[in-house]
């Protein structure tokens, strides 16, 4: 066998191979064989067909069956004489075949290898190491937040529609006077500040109370979902039924056992409160320092020639977490629109790129194993939100699969803290809201 190898553009390996035909006759012969054994002709005892006979109704299965023989012998040996690290599977041509003529088979097979990348000092990357802290005011919003969460919605009758507020609704939409799919609705709960509706809708609204009955003018966002409504014009009828305002909970001992303060002390309560801010903000530093680390290499790297196969796989990760996303909001059949490798294009191509440059500073840095504190450190950062962590680390310890994904976050936590030694150009004060929002 002989291989020959020509670098292509990007990524981009052409091998050409040629096996003897010696080896061709033989591949020829098993693929004949096991025809002749196995094949059905109508007038014909099985394993008793003439030749003809089984070349003229098999003879295209059994070309195919011995170039796929062919080529499955001798491709792996083909990459490794090649001495290339491919990546992917390789796309295979046929260029020279004949069963006949005693003649060498020849292919070609288009292969992809990882980008020749030299690392970039980190210390171009002048990025700032955050700092945040729990503050008592925080401590206090998330107390109220919390109220609201354990709040009850009371009808008030003289109450009128605004911030805070929650109304029940019947709207009925026209479209140059035609009545739209979607447009009509009774009891409709609409949540001031929090119902996503379209423009100007809500506001129009406000400052009405139960019992009125009026019509709103609103305009159709460009990129509105529904192709005969965007950018047009439309009105709606609109019944006011009832409005609700919600009443918040006291803090006492009754409020803070909802949240496990079995002794109902409210110092308890803060307390603890703090505690699991503190390690949410903790994690809320790291994952917008990792983010901010990963857009500075990206944008440090620029454009590079990617393997396809990589871009594939991010493809089909980003595919499988829309989709998830979408049963999450109730969506069970995604539309026949949806074309994942036009949707996630640039997302993927930018995710495989920093794939590269990752593994590229794993290796450099001699990041390949998780060092033990590392681990611990994720052991104890999913851990402590329960109550028993030393039971959960445990479990985590046993599960090979959740354990290998906290070794690979492990891994990556330790890369971004070698890389921001040298990165780090200053400080950012960040405020716990901003930081939690941003994830």
């Amino acid at each position: 066998m002989q291989v020959s190898t020509e670098k292509k553009e990007g990524v981009q390996h052409l091998l050409t191979v040629t096996v003897p035909a010696e080896d061709v006759k033989k591949a020829y012969d098993a693929s004949f064989r096991k025809y002749a054994k196995n094949a059905k002709v109508d007038g014909f005892r099985k394993g008793h067909i003439p030749t003809k006979v089984l070349e003229s109704q098999f003879g295209g299965q059994i070309y195919s069956d011995a170039y796929d023989s062919l080529i499955n012998k001798t491709i792996g040996k083909a990459i490794e004489e090649s001495k290339l690290e491919v990546v992917g599977y390789p796309r295979v041509e046929v260029k020279k075949a004949s069963f006949k003529n005693d003649e060498e088979f020849v292919y070609e097979a288009t292969v992809e290898v990882n980008p020749e990348l030299e690392l970039k000092p980190f210390e171009e990357l002048k990025l700032k190491n955050i700092k945040a802290e729990v503050t008592d005011a925080d401590v206090e919003k998330m107390i109220e937040n919390l109220r609201k969460q354990q709040g009850k919605w009371q009808v008030k009758d003289d109450a009128v529609v605004g911030q805070g507020t929650r109304a029940s609704i019947d709207f009925l939409g026209r479209s140059e006077g035609v009545e739209f799919e979607g447009g009509k609705a009774e009891n409709f709960t609409l949540t001031v500040g929090e119902t996503q509706m379209i423009p100007g809708f809500t506001e129009q609204i406000e400052g009405h109370k139960a019992g009125d009955k009026f019509t709103i003018q609103v305009k159709f966002p460009e990129e509105y979902h529904a192709e005969n409504l965007k950018g047009k014009d439309a009105e709606f009828d609109i019944t006011v039924n009832s409005v609700s305002e919600l009443v918040l909970p006291e803090v006492n001992e009754d409020f803070v056992k909802i949240f496990g303060v079995k002794d109902g002390s409210i110092d308890t309560f803060k307390a603890d409160l703090r505690k699991n801010m503190d390690r949410e903000l903790s994690r809320s530093v790291y994952v917008k320092t990792r983010q901010n680390l990963f857009d500075a290499l990206i944008a440090q790297y620029g454009e590079f020639a990617v393997p396809q196969a990589y871009i594939d796989a991010e493809v089909e990760r980003l595919a499988k977490n829309f989709e998830m996303q979408m049963k999450a909001y109730g969506m069970t059949k995604l539309p026949a629109s949806f074309k994942k490798e036009e949707m996630f294009k640039d997302e993927s191509v930018k995710a495989a790129r920093l794939g590269i440059i990752v593994r590229k500073i794993i290796l450099d840095l001699g990041c390949t194993k998780p060092s033990d504190s590392y681990v611990d450190a994720q052991l104890n950062q999913i851990a402590g939100a329960y109550e028993d962590p030393a039971e959960v680390i445990a479990q985590l310890r046993k599960d090979k699969t959740q354990f290998e994904n906290i070794q690979n976050a492990a891994i990556e936590a330790e890369v971004v803290a070698k890389v921001m030694e040298k990165a780090a150009d200053g400080d950012e004060t960040m405020s716990f809201d901003e930081l939690v929002r941003a994830r």
